[in-house]
């Protein structure tokens, strides 16, 4: 519908003349659209700013939010981590005390209590958004999981010990567990080179470093076998505990008991010396299991050490 054409009067004060300002209402029309198109213009932008200043405050917000996820994904990681080498370390423990205990260790296989496959189903929102995030995500739970599972087998594993160790109590009082005394190890079992020759050749046990006449005490229930001076060995001890177990003391200065008197595990045996051929004070320190020497290592938990 079309605008009527309008007359504006314009009567000046003081004048007789009227003035008349004759507007099409065409002219009228476009101002009333230009006016409309101002007011929706100025409208639109105005929301439009606003739009943008609250999707502006809401990028902020959401910056901040992934930085802090960022670092609480990495703390989460180190935790991990941490946890990790101390699960490992608790598995190593526990194949100790499965050897104790007269099981079988662990093998490799079973130590990484591997599952099936995971499904990512509660990711697939998350990595169409970040999957790179998705992804370190699924990989720390896929690793907690795996973690808690290593727990659950170190806990299975303990109680199976505990309950052999607890069936065959004689046989643990006279299961050697212990250090014989304090100081560090300054040589391993296995090949090496002889610290006076400078051969290749077999240790048989360990040298255990520590002072002129510390005490070396019995590592578990058991009769003392020999007392002598052996070439090499100078002043050595040895030990049956039954069940095919014997140890070995060697380098001692004196002996604190007599062959065939009984021991229990912490009696005092003998004293560090330097007897035999050795560089200083030492307890060469051997364990025979059914006349097969062993490392002497597996057979001490870190709990134990004097």
């Amino acid at each position: 519908m079309s605008l009527r054409d309008w007359t504006i009067l314009v009567v000046p004060h003081n004048e007789i003349q009227v003035h008349r300002l004759k507007i099409s209402g065409g002219f009228i029309s476009v101002v009333l659209f230009i006016g409309f198109a101002l007011i929706f213009g100025i409208g639109y932008l105005t929301l439009s700013s606003f739009s943008k200043e609250c999707d502006y405050l809401k990028l902020i917000t959401l910056q901040r939010e992934n930085r802090i996820l960022t670092q609480k994904l990495a703390k989460v990681t180190q935790n991990i981590s941490f946890l990790n080498g101390k699960i490992s370390s608790l598995m190593e423990e526990n194949q100790v005390f499965r050897r104790i205990a007269g099981l079988e260790i662990l093998d490799e296989e079973v130590k990484k209590v591997g599952i099936g496959g995971t499904f990512i189903g509660n990711y697939d929102e998350l990595l169409e958004v970040d999957s790179k995030l998705a992804r370190k995500i699924y990989s720390q739970e896929d690793q907690v999981d795996e973690l808690l599972r290593k727990a659950d087998l170190v806990s299975q594993s303990l109680q199976e010990s505990i309950q052999s160790m607890e069936a065959n109590a004689d046989r643990w009082t006279h299961h050697p567990s212990i250090m014989p005394t304090e100081g560090y190890i300054s040589s391993h079992f296995g090949r090496r080179s002889h610290p006076i020759y400078h051969l290749s050749q077999w240790h048989n046990g360990i040298d255990i470093s520590c002072s002129q006449g510390s005490a070396i005490i019995a590592p578990a229930d058991g009769r003392v076998k020999m007392v002598k001076h052996q070439i090499g060995y100078g002043l050595t001890l040895e030990i049956d505990h039954s069940y095919g177990i014997t140890t070995r003391y060697a380098h001692c200065s004196k002996s604190a008991v007599r062959v065939g008197q009984v021991v229990s595990r912490g009696n005092v045996i003998a004293y560090v010396g330097q007897t035999g051929i050795t560089t200083g004070p030492n307890l060469h320190y051997e364990v025979t299991d059914n006349g097969e020497a062993k490392d002497p290592l597996g057979y001490i938990l870190d709990n134990y050490i004097p």
